[in-house]
């Protein structure tokens, strides 16, 4: 699709802003802004369809009520002849607006059209390219509105989601923004916020709005040909399902929104629950150095770089059996939620309840997985122990043997390889003020010894199964050997040189 010749008047013949007439949608773009913060940055997405222009129309007349800092963000998605001309409007609005303009280019990945779909991936994409123009304590908005809200009601109805999805989008929420990776529990560098201020306001009155202000299509916002496309699951709920339901029933959307708000606020009551719920089912790694401490101490054992543990999750086998299985579904899926994780399918959910209700004698392993990442849970010495990795791997339940034994040649999927150990086993050695000269760093080997305070020389196996190291990590030890062999220390990425031989102390 091609804009008209005269789009050089682009917005000349609009109502000017000043003129805007106060509106519902006015006021609710004007308390969204009052509830900003002063300091940062409100971005609003801009993708040239009259609903985002609107938005960005009510924000700039908004700000000389409320002085705040604009700025708008286009995404090119590169998927149609006609994002070109997307990009050219928002740039002409940008300047008649006199506001700031940063435009993304997606592109998206031949997999993960693939694996998600082209409407989930484009929405995806889309999310994270506007992110990125985001720092801590800035706020996103997204002109979805009324009737938007209902369509996403039925649609995760149609998919047959529960209460989180029937609540539909809620009306704001975090987002995390940085380099920091949520899929591995790693702390964000930051959070934004996501708002929708016109999450309450339908359809019909955004489009009278428009009218008042002298707005046309093609002129002053274009529309998007996919929109029309009823292969796509939204767009044939908007053109051929809600008219139906509107001819019966005439509140049918404002029905909709009505209960997916009803739904946040219980789904928000659940949240708190789940939230006490995993407060107790989880091992922390206060109260697990806690209930060792004493017994490390008697054995000799270094407990002075131990507190990488606490970074650990583990949830207790005992608590959650104790628990509904209701409740276990709550809980495990909130774990996962509130962490950034993908919530573990059905199949999976069940699996892990099976951990739960039987745990087998050895180490049992469930996996699953999204386009980020993978989330290995295993069952071993009473607890759930929870691994993500970055990296995609084939899912499905996997049971392992008892100790792994020493270090092999095939890793686990997001594994370091063995020699960026090394070098980080070497790094902390030198931090301790040794000497590395007659040193060598190396995976375990079998019948390994270690002199321990107190307790003479005792077998490495048996050191690592008394102080609990789970037998998955057991391959990413590493051992400082003299070089006549004698062991002089063990180092684990978490732990540090966490366990020294007698004649290296000092």
């Amino acid at each position: 699709m091609s804009l008209s010749p005269s789009l050089d008047s682009l917005c000349l013949r609009a109502q000017p802003l000043s003129e805007m007439a106060e509106s519902r949608a006015l006021v609710a773009v004007r308390e969204a802004l009052e509830a900003s913060d002063a300091r940062r940055t409100v971005w609003i997405a801009l993708s040239g369809g009259l609903d985002s222009v609107m938005l960005a129309r009510l924000a700039a007349r908004a700000v000389k009520d409320c002085p705040r800092r604009l700025r708008l963000v286009h995404v090119h998605h590169g998927l149609q002849a006609a994002n070109d001309d997307f990009e050219q409007l928002a740039r002409r609005l940008a300047s008649r607006l006199g506001l700031p303009l940063s435009v993304r280019h997606l592109a998206l990945a031949e997999t993960a059209l693939k694996s998600r779909g082209l409407e989930a991936a484009a929405r995806e994409g889309r999310l994270a390219a506007l992110s990125t123009c985001l720092v801590a304590g800035d706020s996103l908005w997204l002109a979805q509105h009324q009737d938007d809200q209902a369509e996403t009601l039925l649609l995760n109805a149609l998919r047959g989601s529960g209460g989180r999805g029937l609540a539909a989008m809620p009306p704001e929420r975090a987002l995390t923004v940085g380099e920091a990776s949520p899929g591995r529990g790693q702390p964000a560098h930051g959070r934004a916020r996501l708002l929708r201020p016109l999450l309450g306001i339908p359809r019909h009155e955004i489009q009278t709005l428009a009218s008042q202000q002298g707005l046309q299509a093609g002129h002053d916002w274009c529309e998007d040909p996919s929109n029309v496309d009823q292969q796509f699951d939204r767009n044939y709920l908007r053109h051929s399902v809600v008219p139906l339901l509107q001819a019966r029933w005439p509140q049918a959307v404002a029905s909709l929104a009505r209960s997916a708000q009803q739904l946040q606020e219980e789904q928000s009551l659940l949240d708190e629950l789940a939230a006490e719920l995993l407060a107790k089912v989880q091992v922390s790694g206060a109260k697990r150095l806690a209930q060792r401490q004493g017994q490390e101490q008697g054995q000799g054992l270094d407990q002075g770089l131990d507190q990488g543990r606490a970074h650990e999750t583990q949830l207790s086998l005992a608590e959650l059996a104790g628990l509904s299985e209701s409740r276990q579904r709550l809980v495990l899926r909130h774990l996962c939620q509130s962490r950034g994780w993908p919530v573990p399918p059905r199949g999976r959910l069940m699996s892990l309840q099976q951990l739960i209700a039987t745990p087998p004698d050895s180490v049992a392993e469930v996996c699953w997985a999204n386009a980020e990442c993978t989330v290995s849970v295993r069952a071993w010495r009473g607890q759930l122990w929870w691994q993500v990795s970055d990296t995609v791997i084939e899912q499905g339940v996997r049971h392992r043997q008892g100790d792994t034994g020493c270090a092999g040649s095939g890793r686990q999927p997001g594994e370091i390889p063995s020699c960026e150990w090394d070098a980080e086993a070497r790094k902390a050695w030198r931090a301790l003020g040794r000497d590395e000269q007659h040193v060598a760093f190396t995976s375990r080997q079998p019948g390994d010894v270690l002199r321990v305070a107190g307790r003479g020389r005792r077998d490495l196996k048996r050191l690592l199964q008394e102080a609990e190291i789970p037998p998955w990590q057991r391959d990413q030890l590493r051992v400082a050997r003299m070089h006549d062999g004698t062991v002089a220390g063990l180092w684990h990425p978490s732990r540090g040189w966490w366990l020294l031989a007698v004649l290296t102390q000092q």
